[in-house]
């Protein structure tokens, strides 16, 4: 059998003479940087100000282009008719907003968002809120699986049943489900509750 080498080639390589103290990847926010504290294509919106869009003739680009448009307009509470199940609608919100969807929603709604309060009062598909960091998200009835896959942060309720790997690697936040849960749930879960 081999024996080990104490002189290795990550030795001769320099790799144990690495000076790692006094480096740190934690930022600190000074609250008076205030503007530091948005995203940088952040929209300044007046929550009183209302809108009501029909989708029914729109697909999930021209909504979510829709959407991103009524918030460059100062639109803070939008309301959403008739989604007819579309997959990716309201991704990628990255700032405070109320938004109800009147139905239901495909696959990877409402992801990668920091920040919306959002309501669906119908169904969801598969992966909701995957990678959420803020927020809120309330689903009346169902949902698919991997309901907030990867969720950093933010309030994520479902009412009714959801389906497997319910928080699979979720990283923070909390999740609650009304109803039942399939298997695998919070599987590979690091943080949250």
């Amino acid at each position: 059998m081999a024996e080990l080498n104490e002189t290795a080639r990550s030795h001769d390589m320099g790799l144990h003479t690495e000076q790692l103290t006094g480096r740190t990847q934690q930022r600190f926010f000074d609250i008076s940087e205030e503007e530091n504290h948005l995203y940088p294509e952040a929209f300044d919106v007046d929550f009183n100000k209302r809108v009501v869009i029909d989708a029914i003739d729109m697909d999930a680009r021209d909504v979510n282009r829709k959407i991103r448009d009524l918030m460059a307009e100062g639109y803070g509470s939008i309301v959403i008719r008739n989604p007819q199940a579309r997959h990716s609608l309201a991704v990628g919100i990255l700032q405070r907003l109320n938004l109800t969807f009147e139905g239901s929603l495909g696959y990877f709604g409402v992801g990668l968002i920091d920040g919306p309060n959002v309501r669906v009062t119908g169904r969801v598909g598969w992966s909701c809120a995957e990678n959420m960091m803020a927020g809120t998200v309330i689903v009346e009835k169902n949902a698919g699986s991997t309901f907030g896959a990867a969720m950093r942060g933010g309030d994520l309720v479902c009412m009714g049943d959801v389906g497997s790997r319910t928080g699979i690697d979720q990283k923070g936040g909390t999740i609650i489900v009304g109803g039942r849960t399939g298997a695998f749930s919070a599987f590979m879960m690091q943080r949250g509750t």
